[in-house]
């Protein structure tokens, strides 16, 4: 989807490109132009493309929540393509793949008076997000670390081992070494990462194991923090799917890297 900061839909491609450039720019930073609109008429566009590539996201400026009641009709583009290579969030990269062709989009007035397009319905297209294994272990040693620097524990390296779980399932094992004062405790965090239909990922199952009076200590200061973690959802796309179904969603952990894709499509 694509939030505008406009009550109405621009009459220009042109005007249109610079409206998505600045709904983009409230939880997006690039130093480049991320927009092209191309097309005679925005009620019937050749192409929108948006390029995140070193881009950054704000992760504390969310876009809104997606909500289709009392959508219209807006346009139709041939084709959408939005990718990034890469993205970075909470200082880890990622990279991101969108192209949807034959799409209509939908409009609905927010109650702040910006304008909502949402993808409404496509003939087909693909998704696909990727992270490397290294990425995923910064990005979870950060989190592991913010919880265990109110206790007092250091965190000096993670190990992840990642196992399928079923095609859009993967059982993680996070190896933690620590220490506090002069006690190096190794902590064993175990969990299933897992994406829904709708491209949400979810984390659950957490659990944490560790040998020793002071691994029971930061097992115990670490516990109850892991129902926050389950109650939160993680959208691995901007663009809602609306009423398209995904169809050979898979994630794949082999290369050093995790790759989750899928195809979609009305029809």
């Amino acid at each position: 989807m694509f939030l505008l900061p406009r009550n109405e839909i621009p009459e220009t491609p042109e005007a249109l490109a610079q409206a998505i450039e600045e709904g983009l720019r409230t939880f997006v930073s690039r130093p480049d132009k991320m927009v092209v609109v191309r097309g005679g008429e925005t009620s019937a566009l050749d192409s929108i493309a948006v390029d995140l590539s070193g881009a950054t996201i704000d992760h504390h400026h969310r876009p809104p929540p997606l909500d289709s009641s009392e959508a219209i009709p807006a346009m139709a583009v041939r084709h959408i393509y939005v990718s990034g290579e890469p993205i970075s969030i909470l200082g880890v990269d990622f990279s991101f793949q969108f192209e949807a062709s034959n799409v209509e989009l939908y409009q609905r007035v927010q109650p702040e008076g910006k304008l909502l397009l949402i993808m409404h319905r496509a003939k087909d297209g693909n998704i696909r997000f990727e992270i490397s294994r290294a990425a995923a272990e910064r990005m979870i040693m950060k989190g592991a670390s913010k919880v265990a620097e109110k206790q007092g524990v250091v965190v000096d390296k993670t190990q992840l081992e990642l196992t399928p779980r079923g095609p859009r399932a993967l059982d993680g094992k996070l190896t933690v070494s620590a220490h506090k004062l002069i006690f190096h405790p190794v902590l064993s965090l175990a969990g299933t990462f897992a994406v829904s239909e709708d491209l949400v990922a979810t984390v659950s199952n957490l659990k944490c194991h560790g040998e020793g009076p002071i691994a029971a200590l930061a097992c115990a200061a670490i516990t109850p923090s892991f129902s926050k973690i389950e109650r939160r959802t993680f959208p691995l796309s901007a663009l809602p799917l609306g009423e398209m179904k995904l169809r050979d969603l898979a994630i794949d952990a082999a290369n050093e890297q995790v790759v989750v894709r899928a195809r979609f499509g009305s029809l």
